[in-house]
């Protein structure tokens, strides 16, 4: 019976909520592209884009919230990572720490995409919006003006940033549920 017990509160305990916390982040990271994916193809354009300019920034803020909370959990697991690069172990050269670095490769492109390129790419998006409405037609119509064909390559390389940094984000932390597991 203590066993049953000792299992239910499993979850409640910091390695339940260690895996928990990657549960969600990794999660969370698959149900934005699938949820992207099906709101761009059901939305009109201009509307997906003003629903993904209040969902991303929630998104890469709570992507970065449970990312920092994780590598905290795995730190007070393993302080001696906190300790002097002289001393054993290294992050590079431990299980422990090369866990600890696929958190961070995962934490370091949320932060850039919650900071900065998030609200950039937003920012250019509404620009292209903007133009949309003073020339009376779509973004990708033949002979954009130059002032759309610049917001166009703005916005293309601003959203391939950012999903190229989602990505490495994703492949960071199921690549530490495979370590993990091993």
């Amino acid at each position: 019976m203590a066993g049953i017990f000792q299992s239910a509160l499993a979850p409640f305990t910091l390695k339940g909520f260690y895996l928990l916390t990657w549960g969600t982040a990794l999660g969370s990271n698959v149900w934005q592209v699938i949820s992207g994916f099906r709101t761009y193809k059901t939305l009109p354009r201009q509307t997906f884009g003003t629903l993904q300019s209040r969902l991303t920034p929630l998104f890469f803020s709570f992507q970065t919230l449970t990312t920092s909370a994780l590598l905290f959990t795995h730190l007070y697991f393993h302080p001696s990572l906190i300790s002097s690069p002289r001393v054993e172990p290294h992050w590079a050269t431990s299980e422990q720490g090369q866990q600890g670095l696929l958190i961070i490769a995962s934490l370091v492109p949320q932060l850039l995409n919650w900071l900065v390129v998030g609200p950039l790419t937003t920012d250019v998006m509404f620009e292209r919006h903007r133009l949309e409405r003073l020339e009376g037609k779509e973004y990708d119509e033949p002979n954009p003006t130059d002032a759309m064909d610049k917001v166009n390559k703005k916005f293309a390389t601003l959203h391939g940033l950012g999903s190229g940094l989602n990505t490495v984000a994703f492949l960071a932390l199921a690549g530490l549920g495979l370590v993990v597991s091993m």
